[in-house]
């Protein structure tokens, strides 16, 4: 018998955010849609490369304030961000900007973490760790934005029927 197998991919967003700032992103769902059986025998016993997807990220203030983003998930492996039970995700920052000024990002910790390095215009992000705005010192604003560029990688297996594979990021503004 031959099966038909598709695979749909999507990443969910979720945010929370602490003080008077907004979150807004691009789009809050991205779909991959559907991988035909043809594709995945392509890849083999190798893991299946999905297009990277890009989503911007604006944070607005309703006055200046150091803002930090912390990223975490309600699916995570192995320390990692997960997409399926044999996938993930890898999330990079870049493009940050405040008030209209290109700035840089490191990785911070904690919201109270103190400032350990001079930052770089592209940041792997960590699972449960954070990213922080800067030129030097930490930056205040009111308008942030950065964009987020997204891998997804699975392993590929026997499929029979159509599986869906799920990834999250869930997004915390930390302002004061």
């Amino acid at each position: 018998m031959n099966y038909r197998v598709a695979l749909l991919m999507t990443l969910a967003l979720s945010f929370s955010v602490k003080s008077e700032c907004q979150l807004m992103t691009s789009q809050q769902t991205v779909s991959y849609g559907t991988l035909s059986a043809a594709e995945r025998q392509a890849a083999k016993e190798q893991d299946v490369e999905l297009p990277e997807r890009h989503l911007q990220l604006t944070v607005n203030c309703d006055k200046p304030q150091r803002v930090r983003l912390f990223f975490s998930s309600s699916l995570p492996k192995n320390n990692a961000f997960a997409f399926g039970s044999e996938g993930r995700m890898k999330v990079t920052a870049m493009n940050a900007v405040v008030d209209d000024r290109e700035v840089l990002l490191t990785p911070v910790r904690l919201p109270e973490s103190a400032i350990t390095n001079a930052g770089n215009n592209r940041m792997v992000v960590t699972l449960d760790e954070g990213a922080a705005f800067v030129v030097g010192d930490e930056v205040s604003g009111q308008h942030f934005s950065l964009t987020l560029a997204v891998s997804s990688y699975f392993k590929n297996q026997p499929v029979t029927e159509k599986m869906t594979y799920r990834g999250n990021l869930q997004i915390r503004v930390d302002a004061q």
